[in-house]
């Protein structure tokens, strides 16, 4: 998120900010948070702001709520994923059942979390580390082999924190 203000504001004159960033990441939840009440709506999934809204915040500052912005060309695919993965791109956008695929994937890779929250969840033992493999395991045991519904079912899993709350990246240090 970027906070974008005007260059040539001066003291005491009126300053009018912008809030820009990706979907979802909390733009209009930091407007309503400073102004202590609910001016903007908000919620825990992308594309509730669909429009530029100017939010008056005292006498001098002007904060501009804005929809989320994502490139047209995303050049970073790991970051691209993580995106679809969290969903904040549309569907149509990418292949469900391959980043279902990578999502287990990742979560396998992660020393603190592994096959457990999808053995706890899908009562399903993970043979090899192959994601792909487990998405279609999954179709076959629970949705008569339809593995777009498994995949789907894995992503809206890990988007409700079926899994528990697991971040996909640490911050740098």
């Amino acid at each position: 998120m970027t906070i974008m203000s005007h260059e040539n504001a001066f003291i005491g004159e009126q300053v009018r900010a912008g809030i820009v960033g990706y979907p979802n990441v909390g733009k209009s939840s930091l407007i309503n948070r400073l102004l202590k009440r609910r001016m903007c709506p908000a919620a825990p999934r992308p594309g509730v702001t669909r429009e530029l809204k100017w939010i008056r915040f005292g006498k001098d500052l002007e904060l501009l709520d804005s929809p989320g912005i994502i490139p047209m060309r995303i050049s970073d695919q790991s970051a691209a994923i993580k995106l679809a993965i969290c969903d904040d791109i549309g569907e149509r956008s990418y292949d469900v059942t391959d980043v279902a695929a990578i999502l287990v994937q990742m979560l396998m890779r992660l020393p603190a979390v592994g096959a457990k929250p999808l053995y706890n969840r899908y009562k399903m033992v993970m043979d090899d580390h192959c994601g792909k493999i487990f998405v279609q395991k999954l179709a076959r045991q629970l949705f008569n082999g339809d593995n777009h519904q498994a995949a789907f079912r894995v992503l809206t899993d890990f988007r409700k924190g079926k899994f528990g709350w697991i971040a996909l990246e640490r911050p740098p240090r």
